[in-house]
């Protein structure tokens, strides 16, 4: 039975590209003597989703993949790396005096090292002994999991987090990256690392497979989560020896449109002026033009009601009406009938060409071409 990619969501192929039997059960699973012989190995098989490359094991999570469980705190050199990697980090994102939160904390063995950062640092973490004894040292961890898109972390929003060789647990790692950014600030940006698939590949690293890892990471793979999830990847490189990706992102900024407001609101402005005018001197107005940004201008701009009618040449349009305006759509041979005193060229590309050609059969009629801009190219308003 085909199950889901837990990035994109596409089905994988049926086909494994890789099994391996007998497997740990876990990396946190050490049998005694006397659980010997309930101990049996597993097997990891690996997809590779076709629509997003991201290599995944199928089956069910470790039972504790909740829980952030690292040695890496009784490591010296971790901790001299991580102490410059986050005040680094801090200083670059200017995060200093801000709240900053690790996602999947542990015992708080990371955000020890982020302390002296500058910034005001928080964790979260599932594991309850865990928040408790960090607790009693005077950590900031807060007791939960980003379970989903819309998940709530206390003190949200925060200006930054980190997320360091969690993600690979997770088994919906797009909503869990929603999750977090749902608590960011607009500008909230983040540290995101990742076990790297790119070397084992390079060196047929076949030992680092462990069913508690449910994705295998490349740089592509983990650029493409991210950007699909809430984030906007700044920069991503391989740390530690190359065993690790490490991702700087910032929160996906919402896309900024006042400019179409603006835009609009002052053509409506200088469209309704000259409209106003021809209306003052008597003169019947006219569009040319019945594609699609002209039937937008006249429902945006408000102008059907002081036009008479649309032109255009092709003759498929002609005797319809514009959709949601309702106005006729008629022949350039109406003009023929000298009814009308300005003419407003809606047609993009062709509008220098029609304005010529108005010119040249039409000269009394006062021409105006609207398009990124309103130009009047002839008349009382000259311009």
């Amino acid at each position: 039975m085909s199950e889901k990619c837990r990035a994109c969501g596409a089905m994988l192929p049926n086909e494994a590209m890789l099994v391996y039997e007998n497997m740990p059960k876990s990396a946190q699973f050490f049998p005694t003597r006397e659980n010997v012989s309930e101990d049996r190995g597993v097997s990891i098989v690996l997809h590779e989703c076709s629509c997003c490359g991201l290599v995944q094991a199928v089956g069910t999570p470790v039972p504790y993949y909740r829980d952030v469980i690292r040695a890496s705190g009784v490591s010296e050199e971790m901790t001299q790396f991580r102490v410059s990697q986050f005040g680094e980090w801090v200083k670059k994102y200017s995060l200093e005096g801000k709240k900053i939160i690790e996602i999947g904390s542990g015992h708080g063995e990371y955000l020890r090292m982020a302390m002296n950062s500058g910034a005001k640092v928080y964790g979260l973490e599932h594991d309850h002994d865990a928040v408790k004894s960090a607790a009693a040292e005077g950590l900031n961890l807060i007791e939960g999991f980003v379970e989903s898109s819309t998940t709530d972390i206390q003190g949200a929003p925060y200006d930054g987090f980190f997320c360091l060789n969690f993600l690979e647990h997770i088994p919906e790692p797009g909503l869990f990256l929603q999750g977090i950014a749902r608590n960011l600030t607009d500008d909230g940006c983040g540290l995101v690392e990742v076990p790297n698939f790119d070397m084992m590949l390079e060196n047929s690293l076949y030992s680092e497979f462990i069913q508690d890892h449910l994705s295998y990471f490349t740089a592509d793979t983990l650029v493409n989560l991210l950007n699909n999830n809430g984030f906007e990847v700044v920069s991503i490189k391989e740390i530690w020896y190359r065993y690790i990706i490490s991702a700087e992102v910032r929160k996906r900024r919402k896309t900024d449109v006042s400019c179409m407001t603006e835009r609009l609101s002052q053509l409506r402005k200088q469209v309704h002026s000259y409209l106003d005018s021809c209306s003052r001197r008597g003169l019947k107005v006219a569009a040319w033009g019945a594609g699609h940004q002209a039937l937008a201008n006249l429902s945006l701009l408000g102008m059907a009601d002081k036009i008479e009618f649309v032109i255009d040449s092709a003759d498929f349009k002609q005797n319809k009406l514009t959709p949601a305006t309702h106005l006729s759509v008629v022949s350039p041979e109406i003009l023929k009938q000298g009814d009308i005193g300005a003419v407003i060229i809606m047609a993009g590309g062709y509008s220098q060409e029609i304005s010529g050609l108005l010119a040249k059969n039409f000269p009394a009629v006062e021409r105006s071409i609207l398009g990124d801009e309103f130009n009047i190219v002839t008349g009382d308003n000259q311009s």
